[in-house]
């Protein structure tokens, strides 16, 4: 390993270095600087040879140096063995549509309903460029969702007297750790949360946060604060024993994650975030007041009238007092059912039945719409309303992806620009045919895009 590492220009090794390239004929990825290039994060060691020719390693045969050919992979490459002398699960498929996992993610998740987004055409395409001093050449990185898997491990941790949170693990046992922070709050996690990163490499955190999910007492917001789930984050990396781990969330999870980065920078290796919501005023009144519903009026109708109209100058508080009224159970579970399809209608640039069909789930939107109108009537319990800009030094060092779909109703794209403003440090992609939504091919294919991106420089 330490000769490869440190060989001549003739044996062209190569390191590398980020750079993303587009052939899409009717969308455009924008894509700012990033820090990646000047951050170093403890490498997990992996080396790969390269092939014969372009084409044994892509199907279009992009893969080219002026010197050699080499075959895509991870870490450190080389020119004089024909073959390759390790392979990750997956490898085979990781870049475009080749073997079973990459077939399955194109003609399963991303096909009928299940989050296509318009505008047709061919996805853009990822990249890494490889070299400094010697011809560059660009490796694709994979876009696909990896197939489904279940996890190896999985238990629940008390974190309070009240509360017991459900966490699993999957993927490598031994690879970098990573935790994935669902919306909401209150969304819970999914299988398909798992998808977004590769079995081979990541060991997969997921945890559902208190009164989500599998976690209980359900619907609980009895301690149940930002600072508290905080908490049981740092309660469940000792509970691994995890040293540091890449966080990755989106919606309510962008928000977690940025607190938790501000409160615990140490124990974050790197920030893969998506449809910022930075929990000010102005962005709840945007979506549960004044805004969205000239984007969505006939969706917003339902929602609204379902209040009295001398309490719909304040639909958030005038929810937040049904929700809590424990004493009536029925109007609970109607305010409820309101409230969750409201957002499940706007989540996508498309209308997407299997979200609209959550709003229908009457334990899963108590626990959505509850918690939710809990934390906001509370101002996400942080100390001010710019408290995550104000954070940024503190995490700005920490090397971030930031997902946003252009036409993102819930989470406008506004807040990942001031944040991307504030924090010019973290790379910032834009999806122009998406809303909300991870499951949205566009945002689903960037999120993958940027774990691939990870995943080269944690292997160098």
């Amino acid at each position: 390993m330490a000769a490869i590492a440190t060989a001549s220009l003739s044996t062209s090794a190569v390191v590398v270095r980020l750079s993303v390239a587009f052939r899409s004929r009717s969308r455009q990825t924008v894509a700012t600087s990033s820090s990646f290039a000047r951050h170093s994060i403890s490498p997990i060691s992996r080396t790969y040879h390269p092939a014969t020719k372009p084409s044994d390693c892509l199907p279009t045969g992009e893969l080219q140096l002026q010197r050699s050919s080499f075959c895509t992979g991870l870490g450190t490459y080389h020119s004089r063995s024909l073959k390759p002398i390790a392979a990750a699960a997956g490898h085979a498929s990781a870049f475009g549509s080749q073997g079973r996992e990459g077939k399955e993610a194109k003609e399963g998740f991303w096909k009928g309903g299940q989050g296509e987004a318009g505008g047709g055409g061919e996805a853009e395409e990822a990249w890494e460029e490889m070299g400094d001093s010697v011809p560059a050449a660009r490796v694709r990185l994979r876009q696909e969702l990896y197939a489904p898997i279940e996890p190896h491990r999985s238990g629940t941790l008390a974190v309070s007297g009240v509360h017991t949170v459900y966490w699993e693990e999957s993927g490598n046992p031994k690879g970098q750790p990573v935790i994935f922070l669902h919306g909401g709050p209150g969304g819970g996690t999914a299988p398909a949360n798992r998808r977004f990163f590769d079995p081979a490499f990541f060991r997969i955190v997921l945890m559902d946060q208190r009164g989500a999910g599998r976690s209980t007492p359900h619907a609980c917001l009895e301690e149940n604060t930002t600072w508290d789930l905080v908490g049981d984050i740092e309660t469940l990396r000792k509970h691994l024993g995890v040293d540091k781990w890449l966080v990755f969330g989106g919606s309510w999870g962008s928000t977690l994650s940025l607190v938790y980065a501000a409160t615990h920078p140490d124990r974050v290796a790197g920030l893969i975030l998506r449809g910022i919501f930075l929990l000010r005023r102005k962005e709840v009144e945007w979506f549960y007041q004044k805004g969205a519903d000239s984007i969505f009026p006939d969706a917003f109708d339902k929602y609204r009238e379902f209040i009295p109209k001398d309490e719909q100058h304040d639909l958030v508080a005038a929810y937040h007092k049904r929700l809590m009224n424990d004493s009536e159970p029925d109007q609970q579970v109607a305010a409820a059912r309101h409230w969750t399809e409201w957002e499940m209608a706007t989540s996508y640039l498309l209308p997407n039945e299997d979200s609209l069909k959550r709003g229908e789930d009457d334990k899963f939107a108590l626990a959505f719409a509850r918690i939710e109108s809990h934390y906001f009537v509370n101002k996400g319990f942080l100390p001010s309303d710019s408290f995550l800009l104000d954070s940024v030094p503190k995490f700005k060092h920490i090397p971030a992806v930031i997902v946003q779909g252009r036409y993102d109703v819930v989470c406008p794209i506004v807040s990942a620009w001031e944040l991307h403003k504030a924090w010019p440090e973290a790379e910032f992609k834009v999806v122009p045919d998406a809303g909300h939504s991870a499951n949205e091919r566009g945002i689903g294919e960037q999120l993958v895009a940027a774990m691939e991106s990870f995943k080269l420089k944690l292997s160098r």
